[in-house]
């Protein structure tokens, strides 16, 4: 669900109260495949009517929106506006991203997501990831004031962070998901604190009246963790890898061009088909400091490296050691002159925000809509 949450500010974080236990709540029937829950889970998430207030805290961070999606002639529609912290904005459209967000704010829609993970599942990915997690059932548990059964997604390496998912009972849709570290700790966490299920949304819903001279509308296309790249108009990669964690794999390659015209950078997502890794590289044209070495930021690692004359610098929500492996065995088949000139950067503010795509200019106020 965190898709939503990457338009998110600074605020302080307060703890969220723990959830019902089986006993506050019956237990249901009958037993379901913790697996195909999920699978059942990301259905719902894609198919369903819903609305309602979410919550998400991590990395120092508490934030609430409002979310707004529908599942109409076989399009999903999404709207999700901040209800603490500065004006933000997040429309979708299927694979469509779209975010508004207060103008001179730096943000990247790369990073990995919890919804993301949820919502791509399939009955033979889940068949595949048995490989590199396990699959448990938590019980009953109460969101939201609503039923729900419990399913951990718990590791048996050191590459990947785990994950707890709380459904709920009469319409599988997700109600909580957790990202857990090694010991079971919570590392990130979405929770609505309140849902519904209408049958129908208007059009309206998913409409917002902005001043755009005031905003920045930033407009990607998500890529799906089934996708195995190929040659295009982007060409071979200029990164490689010797070595990449067990289950790791490219499955998205694009070129941007930088803001201020000085070049492009290039991405690549590696994902296992549950976490993902971005990865950014770019010509280091001149003298500038750059993130080398390990760092991090919550439960999201960051390492940054300079091979020749490129910089790269890889970002994700996975352990440092699956962090570490990718940079370490990372390759550029054609480096430049040694530009060894930049230090170590503190992860403190958006790595990638040299590569978001520069606002669109606009001289009146105009409403910002998806098509109908």
């Amino acid at each position: 669900m965190r898709l939503w949450l990457l338009c998110a500010g600074l605020a302080c974080a307060v703890p969220v109260a723990p959830i019902a236990r089986a006993a506050d709540v019956p237990e249901t029937v009958t037993a379901i495949d913790p697996g195909m829950m999920l699978v059942r889970s990301a259905e719902a998430s894609r198919t369903r009517n819903y609305q309602g207030v979410v919550i998400y805290r991590g990395d120092e961070r508490f934030e609430v929106l409002r979310v707004q999606h529908r599942y109409k002639d076989d399009s999903e529609r999404e709207r999700l506006v901040s209800l603490t912290g500065e004006p933000r904005q997040l429309l979708r459209i299927d694979n469509r991203l779209i975010c508004i967000l207060p103008k001179g704010r730096s943000m990247s829609i790369d990073r990995p997501n919890l919804k993301g993970f949820l919502a791509q599942l399939t009955a033979e990915r889940v068949g595949q990831l048995k490989a590199f997690y396990e699959f448990r059932s938590e019980g009953v548990g109460r969101i939201a004031g609503r039923a729900c059964n419990g399913v951990s997604v718990r590791p048996k390496d050191k590459y990947r962070y785990g994950y707890e998912v709380w459904t709920d009972q009469e319409t599988n849709l997700p109600l909580k998901i957790s990202l857990t570290g090694p010991e079971s700790e919570v590392l990130e966490q979405v929770m609505f604190t309140e849902v519904a299920f209408p049958k129908t949304i208007a059009d309206e819903a998913f409409e917002t009246e902005v001043d755009i001279r005031k905003f920045n509308l930033i407009t990607r296309n998500l890529p799906k963790l089934d996708d195995v790249p190929t040659p295009d108009q982007h060409g071979e990669p200029q990164v490689a890898f010797g070595k990449l964690p067990p289950g790791f794999k490219i499955v998205s390659h694009d070129d941007r061009a930088l803001p201020d015209g000085s070049g492009n950078v290039e991405h690549l997502l590696l994902s296992d088909g549950l976490s993902s890794v971005s990865v950014f590289s770019t010509v280091q044209s001149r003298e500038e400091k750059v993130l080398q070495g390990v760092s991090h930021m919550g439960a999201v690692q960051a390492y940054g490296k300079v091979v020749g004359s490129f910089h790269v610098t890889i970002v994700g929500e996975v352990p440092g050691a699956a962090i570490k492996m990718i940079g370490d065995n990372l390759r550029v088949p054609l480096p430049g002159p040694v530009q060894d000139s930049g230090v170590v950067q503190p992860f403190d503010r958006p790595l990638t925000q040299t590569i978001i795509s520069p606002q669109a200019p606009a001289q009146t106020p105009a409403p910002v809509a998806l098509p109908r």
